[in-house]
């Protein structure tokens, strides 16, 4: 640019010394010798600026040259040494052109895997997936479309090390012998050195299997540490330790179960281990023989395994007392007391519900139950009907706009018969409170509340209201005592949920229902509540008469997309289907008052529910369980449903 302009300037400075000549020859007196002279230097240097101007463009023609070598040269790179691969394909998919890097990896490819690749590519593209495996190499891949052109980075290096980085992570594990005090109770000391030996080396013989470090910090519990890789493999057997133990320990002739809380991650050790012991906690509460999987990260989810036989009784009067005293202390710290169960809530809710307030008046504590009366089922509008005849209790009742408005800081929810927040009767109202407090027999899910100041979770229990009449019974004194409506709601709440205590009682349930009896509970009044009109009764014969087989075992029947029920129609024709010969498990799927699909689910105790309709977002019990779905049909319920059926059952099938 510079030159061009010292051209141009050269070449206007001639013309201008040209004009001053012409003018001197006009207008002075000069020779034609002075003339000649100055004609012939005119000449010379007008031959000097064009002799520049060629030499200039020969420059730019130069340039020219050497920015197209340059370019070829990176051109030459680009598509020759360039560590990018490069595809491109012509309209029948089929490789056009490759680059040598890419050359190496697909020269043996035919012309049939060649086009397979590009769609595979293009359909991994669609799915905004980036990661494809070609022979043993993954890239990261790119693809212009309209070019038709795939760019492929070799990523495998960094995968190994991230996978080897993943592979080194810490992993730290408790495993605990579910019933073990019960295993050894009475027995001598000889049994129990043989009991011990025996647990020691059916868990020993499967740690030693992975090369895993343990030890044995007490009778009843382990502790062990890991590699990722290690639990990678434990994940993919499916920690058949669990069954391992359990069929040794019945060739033995002794009751053995186990569960396990494992933790892993890249956070420190402490935060690893505070989760593998709260994972182990999970996998008590929900029942015992399983485990419970979880990285160290609060944002992940845990993962479960097993599961697969029924709770084990592992509640002790010992640790309803304690819970009774934990309860007395939280209730002097806190002010009122409101108490608000699920959901459309059955008998079970509402019975815990009014026991809870019954606790709270025995410490001079102002007390709420929290109901919506637009979202009841029959049991539970005869039950409020009952209630509001009895002036003291009608007064407990709240609606959860009247609570909002009322709750003040410092006051305490009693969360009773459920866990998640998501099923709260308002969860806005839940919400509002730092103070928690759950009473539940239900077997602990992944939602969980983060904040709760205590916690009484008992799989075992038949019900929650079972829990809280030993909480009572704790308290009770002359001068503490229930009223006879209180006692009934308890009884009909244990009623319900043991379907007239024929399943999932204990001796303990009977003592409870004994207690309650004492407290002047009305059985007949137990049976008018629960009772079932004609027109539910024909609604339950004709679900149980459209009921079809998914396999000899088990049974399935839906209601109409038309038709709305509730849960206690529901309820009752899974128990009805359940009573039924040679029937293991019934699931019934309706669509409830407020169109959500609602699904009830039934075990005799050879099938897993609870973890099916977790599958689904529910939760429950091994042998009653539930879940609901919201934005759905009953068609589209029934097909997920049935694919978590037969999950489950392949699980079970690989397990044998």
């Amino acid at each position: 640019m510079k030159k061009n302009k010292r051209f141009i300037f050269s070449l206007f400075f001639f013309f201008l010394l040209l004009l001053i000549q012409l003018s001197a020859i006009l207008f002075l007196p000069l020779n034609y010798v002075t003339a000649s002279i100055v004609v012939v230097i005119d000449l010379l240097l007008l031959g000097q600026i064009i002799a520049q101007h060629k030499r200039l463009q020969i420059s730019n023609h130069e340039k020219i040259m050497r920015a197209s070598r340059v370019a070829e040269q990176a051109l030459d790179f680009v598509s020759e040494d360039m560590p990018v691969g490069v595809i491109s394909w012509g309209t029948d998919y089929q490789f056009v052109w490759t680059n040598p890097y890419i050359t190496e990896e697909v020269h043996d490819l035919s012309l049939e895997e060649q086009q397979n690749v590009i769609k595979e590519l293009i359909q991994q593209d669609e799915k905004k997936k980036s990661i494809y495996k070609i022979k043993d190499t993954l890239y990261h891949f790119q693809i212009n479309k309209d070019k038709q052109l795939v760019y492929l980075i070799d990523i495998t290096k960094e995968v190994e090390l991230e996978t080897k980085e993943q592979n080194l992570q810490a992993v730290i594990g408790l495993l605990s012998v579910d019933n073990y005090d019960d295993v050894v109770d009475r027995k001598d000391d000889k049994e129990i050195s043989y009991i011990n030996s025996f647990i020691t080396a059916v868990i020993s013989d499967w740690m030693d299997s992975y090369g895993i470090f343990y030890k044995r910090i007490n009778a009843e519990r382990f502790f062990f540490l890991a590699r990722y890789e290690d639990l990678e493999e434990m994940q993919e057997n499916q920690f058949d330790l669990l069954e391992k133990i359990r069929s040794s320990a019945e060739e033995e002739g002794v009751l053995v179960t186990i569960s396990m809380g494992i933790g892993f991650g890249n956070q420190s050790l402490e935060m690893i281990g505070d989760t593998a012991q709260n994972n182990l906690d999970i996998a008590l509460v929900r029942g015992g023989d399983q485990v419970v999987v979880k990285d160290a990260d609060e944002n992940s989810k845990p993962t479960f395994f097993g599961g697969n036989s029924a709770s084990t009784g592992k509640r002790t009067r010992v640790r309803s007392r304690a819970m009774s005293t934990a309860l007395k202390n939280v209730f002097n710290e806190t002010g009122n007391v409101y108490v608000m169960g699920h959901r459309f809530p059955d008998m079970d809710a509402i019975g815990a519900s009014f026991g809870v307030t019954c606790l709270a008046r025995f410490h001079s504590k102002n007390s709420y139950v929290i109901i919506n009366e637009n979202e009841t089922i029959p049991d539970v509008e005869r039950c409020l009907e009952e209630i509001h005849k009895d002036e003291n209790m009608e007064k407990l009742l709240l609606s959860p706009e009247a609570a909002i408005k009322q709750r003040k800081p410092g006051d305490l929810l009693v969360m009773v018969d459920y866990h998640r927040p998501s099923l709260s009767i308002s969860q806005e109202f839940y919400e509002q409170f730092e103070n928690v407090v759950i009473i539940d027999h239900h077997r602990r899910g992944e939602e969980f509340p983060s904040r709760s100041l205590l916690t009484y979770i008992e799989s075992s229990a038949s019900s929650s209201a079972e829990l809280v009449s030993e909480l009572i019974q704790f308290e009770s004194k002359e001068d503490r005592r229930m009223t006879k409506m209180e006692a009934t709601l308890l009884l009909a709440g244990m009623t319900v949920d043991t379907k007239n205590f024929a399943v999932r009682t204990t001796s303990r349930t009977f003592d409870v229902a004994s207690y309650l009896k004492t407290c002047g509970a009305d059985a007949t009044l137990v049976q008018y509540l629960l009772s079932t009109d004609i027109q539910s009764y024909l609604e339950i014969s004709r679900l149980v008469g459209e009921s079809e087989y998914v396999r000899e075992d088990i049974v399935i029947t839906t209601g109409s997309e038309s038709k709305k029920y509730d849960n206690v129609t529901a309820a009752k024709t899974a128990d009805t289907l359940l009573s039924m010969v040679d029937i293991n498990a019934a699931f019934v799927i309706v669509k409830r008052t407020d169109g959500v699909i609602a699904i009830s689910a039934r075990s005799s105790g050879t099938i897993n529910v609870q973890i099916i309709m977790e599958s689904l977002g529910g939760g429950g019990h091994f042998t009653n369980a539930a879940a609901q779905l919201s934005d759905m049909t009953i068609t589209g319920a029934k097909e997920k449903l049935l694919t978590a059926i037969n999950n489950q059952l392949s699980e079970g099938e690989k397990e044998e």
